[in-house]
């Protein structure tokens, strides 16, 4: 415990899934964590569940694809908590449809909403004096995902968490990212629940399981900590053997 003392976080989509487990996780390791997330009602669920483990934790409805959001949200975190020490890009979605629209709006949050994140959470940390910024990708973003939105987004991300791992090392600032396997959160309900897809899920995993947004929330830690100051620029991939096999 305490791996997280003394630094301030802002995690995105922390109403639930992957972000909610994040968030919960690096509170109880003694993190001041800011949660944002567009839904008002799992947000407040979440902060409430946090505050009863004694998190010290504030939270902002937020649309992470606004860049007027980002301003509020980090303004509201320097000024209850001060300098924002992490930053966890989690908020996503998958796309529905294959329309131009749909495309846009995928690529929108999951793409420029950590773009805006990245952008914005970066002159604090020059200021401090460094920093660490964690952005949850896909395997889709390796291979496999499907020619659609989500794994173009997800590729995107891919791609600038590399540039910028590179660009903002010389500010003692570390951008690094981590590939989740099918993961059990809201977003994959659907997959779960169709049971052809789920079974051709089970057979690529050589672990006997699937993936817990825990599992994922303890690479996160391990990035967002001290524990890890001379990793940049690498890909976590937290898959269960998936890419191995």
């Amino acid at each position: 415990m305490g791996r997280m003392n003394g630094k301030v976080v802002i995690v995105t989509g922390a109403g639930s899934g992957i972000g909610k487990a994040t968030a919960k996780r690096l509170a109880m390791e003694g993190a001041k964590v800011v949660l944002t997330d567009l839904q008002t009602d799992k947000l407040e669920a979440a902060i409430n569940e946090i505050a009863a483990l004694q998190g010290d934790v504030i939270a902002v409805t937020h649309n992470v694809a606004e860049e007027e959001g980002w301003v509020s949200v980090l303004e509201k975190a320097e000024s209850v908590f001060g300098t924002v020490n992490v930053l966890v890009n989690s908020a996503g979605i998958r796309g529905k449809t294959d329309t131009a629209d749909e495309w846009e709006r995928v690529l929108k949050i999951n793409l420029t909403g950590s773009y805006l994140g990245m952008k914005h959470v970066v002159p604090g940390m020059k200021r401090y004096g460094g920093g660490s910024i964690i952005n949850i990708a896909s395997l889709a973003s390796i291979g496999g995902g499907g020619f659609n939105s989500y794994t173009a987004s997800k590729g995107g991300l891919r791609a600038i968490s590399r540039a910028a791992a590179v660009d903002f090392a010389k500010d003692n600032i570390r951008v690094n990212s981590i590939y989740p396997g099918l993961i059990i959160t809201p977003m994959t309900e659907g997959i779960l629940n169709h049971e052809q897809t789920k079974k051709y899920f089970e057979d690529r995993t050589p672990l006997p399981r699937f993936g817990t947004a825990d599992d994922i929330a303890y690479g996160v830690l391990y990035l967002a900590s001290d524990e890890a100051s001379y990793v940049t620029g690498s890909e976590l991939v937290i898959d269960g053997g998936t890419t191995a096999s």
